[in-house]
């Protein structure tokens, strides 16, 4: 099954604290939840049913507590409730498409290393392999210095979000391979942003 997961998460600082900040990484880093919030974000808003219905190989009682998970930590909320057949259904969308951390550098650095890490133990994993072959899996990291206004790059993340979504709205076919994406935007150093 192809997975591409986008670190789209971006959660100001003010809704951060203690607990919350170590749940949140766990999150970011955990590929389950990060197929579960891709879903949720590509339909803008799902309840469980519709999320095992996409995701079957992940076990009923493991997505009941990824979302309980997410909850917690203001990944995502409730945006309605049904009842079906007496009980509560809610439908759920991602709180926050883009993270942010206003007023504290740390919480953003903990988020980013938190990535860094969960990326570098997966690359470490691979090359351990003896199986390991860096052109058939087309291993990659590409770095595109690029010089747009907000609006152009904003557009640009946009189209790069459909392409993915395009992608993974595609019929699976057997033979195909997980493999993680891994999208970041910094800004270039230097005196490279100033007019």
């Amino acid at each position: 099954m192809t997975i591409l997961h986008l670190y789209v998460i971006l959660i100001s600082s003010n809704d951060i604290s203690g607990g919350i900040m170590e749940n949140l990484i766990k999150i970011l880093t955990d590929p389950i939840s990060n197929r579960i919030i891709q879903q949720i974000r590509k339909n803008q808003k799902m309840t469980v049913s519709e999320i095992l219905a996409v995701t079957p190989d992940i076990p009923r009682a493991t997505v009941y507590r990824r979302i309980e998970r997410m909850t917690s930590a203001g990944v995502i909320e409730i945006v309605e409730t049904h009842k079906v057949r007496g009980q509560a259904e809610h439908t759920y969308s991602v709180k926050n498409i883009y993270i942010t951390a206003k007023d504290s550098g740390e919480n953003g650095m903990e988020i980013m290393t938190a990535s860094f890490v969960q990326m570098f133990h997966l690359c470490s994993e691979y090359f351990k392999s003896e199986n390991a072959d860096v052109e058939r899996d087309k291993l990659f990291i590409l770095n595109y210095a690029i010089r747009l206004s907000d609006h152009d790059f904003s557009e640009m993340i946009k189209e790069v979000f459909a392409v993915v979504d395009r992608y993974q709205n595609k019929t699976i076919p057997e033979e195909a391979k997980t493999r993680n994406l891994y999208l970041m935007s910094l800004p270039a150093g230097g005196d490279i942003n100033e007019p």
